[in-house]
């Protein structure tokens, strides 16, 4: 078990109470199991898979015997409407302040329908320039490791 004693207590505590015991099961499943990692690839899979469909699956498999999650686009936006609401404010402010006229997408996260949607409504005049969206961020950690450890 990767939890420290605390924490499974915490997790037991919570079963005992529980209306809905399964779903504890799963988590105590996932934590005696040390498949926390092995879950997260799988969300950040589903992620990327609803930037292009409207539906999803997860295989839950490995924690709970031939199951599947459905996830829908509409769930994920609902999911992260705040954190794409601060960025536009960011971008919004960014934009005012430095007159910007190119925007440039990079990176996983710019092709998450909603904050496209959000930077480009800011943005209707701009040019929209598409980079790697996994080589770019990678491109540039190592430009940034070049100028740091040469």
């Amino acid at each position: 078990m990767s939890a420290t004693p605390k924490a499974w207590s915490q997790i037991s505590d919570m079963h005992r109470e529980a209306r809905d015991k399964p779903k504890l099961e799963r988590l105590q499943s996932v934590v005696r199991e040390r498949a926390g990692h092995w879950l997260a690839l799988q969300v950040e899979e589903a992620k990327i898979a609803l930037s292009n469909a409207a539906v999803a699956q997860i295989d839950i498999g490995r924690i709970a015997a031939g199951e599947t999650v459905t996830l829908h686009r509409a769930d994920l936006d609902r999911a992260i409407g705040g954190l794409v609401a601060s960025v536009e404010q960011t971008v919004a402010r960014l934009l005012r302040d430095a007159g910007i006229g190119t925007v440039f997408f990079t990176g996983s996260s710019s092709s998450v329908p909603l904050l496209r949607e959000r930077i480009l409504a800011l943005t209707p005049q701009a040019r929209c320039v598409e980079g790697d969206l996994f080589g770019s961020i990678g491109a540039g950690l190592a430009l940034d490791a070049k100028r740091k450890f040469g």
